[in-house]
């Protein structure tokens, strides 16, 4: 997979979320530290931002969805992170 670091739009976007950097993977046991760190990696938490998006009554184009879906899994699906970047100065301001 082809690393994402010094992306503009990821970097913004773990400044504003607060997240830390994603570190490369390295081959092996993970230390102790991480392993004990694997079941907290492994949950996924939605924000009240998200829940609430996702509750204003927005329809859902389930034709892209899968079209998209479709992009990804056959590695054409291309970010523009030019674009990405620009939403996101455009929404947090």
């Amino acid at each position: 997979m082809k690393s994402v670091s010094g992306n503009p739009a990821l970097d913004a976007y773990q400044r504003v979320a607060g997240v830390a950097p994603a570190r490369p993977v390295t081959q092996g046991q993970p230390a102790a530290s991480e392993a004990q760190n694997i079941g907290d990696a492994a949950r996924v938490d939605i924000s009240e931002a998200a829940r609430e998006l996702a509750s204003a009554g927005q329809v859902v184009d389930a034709r892209k969805v899968e079209a998209l879906k479709q992009k990804i899994d056959d590695g054409s699906y291309q970010v523009d992170s030019a674009v990405v970047a620009r939403r996101m100065l455009d929404i947090l301001g």
